[in-house]
């Protein structure tokens, strides 16, 4: 008998098969053909993560109407502000938002970075956006992983 998390992995697995973007909460509402728990929620975020961590897609935090005609539209009030998880090997998405990013190997890392160089031209050559964001520097996934190593060897 497999375990939830090996079926959710599955179930992910082929979602993305089949499409760039995978909403983590409406495939898993395909699959079990009901609002899912919060084990089960956890357990699809959990095989989510280790697709990740394989380096098969990139996990990202995305609004609705970032991710396009997959998008989980939820039904509670104001949820449709709110962010889901989605899976994502759409290089247009990991370059256009690299800042919602939230876990990808190093085999994202050139795309990544050079959405962040992107963003970071966009803040740079916009007044409204450089007010906003004073002195806003992006870190690219190599050394934010050189530094929590490095964090976590001093402690």
């Amino acid at each position: 008998m497999t375990s939830m998390k090996e079926t959710f992995h599955q179930a992910l697995q082929n979602a993305l098969a089949s499409r760039d973007t995978v909403s983590i909460r409406r495939t898993l509402i395909e699959v079990l053909e009901r609002d899912p728990s919060k084990a089960e929620v956890s357990a699809a975020h959990k095989a989510a993560r280790r697709i990740a961590e394989d380096g098969d897609a990139v996990l990202i935090s995305l609004l609705p109407d970032q991710a396009g005609a997959d998008a989980y539209m939820p039904t509670a009030r104001g949820a449709g502000m709110r962010a889901s998880k989605y899976l994502t090997v759409d290089e247009k998405i990991i370059k256009d938002l690299p800042c919602r990013v939230e876990l990808a190997t190093e085999r994202w890392d050139a795309l990544i970075d050079e959405g962040m160089r992107l963003t970071q031209q966009r803040i740079e050559s916009d007044p409204l956006l450089s007010a906003f964001l004073p002195g806003w520097k992006a870190e690219s996934p190599a050394e934010k992983r050189a530094r929590l190593t490095a964090e976590a060897s001093v402690n």
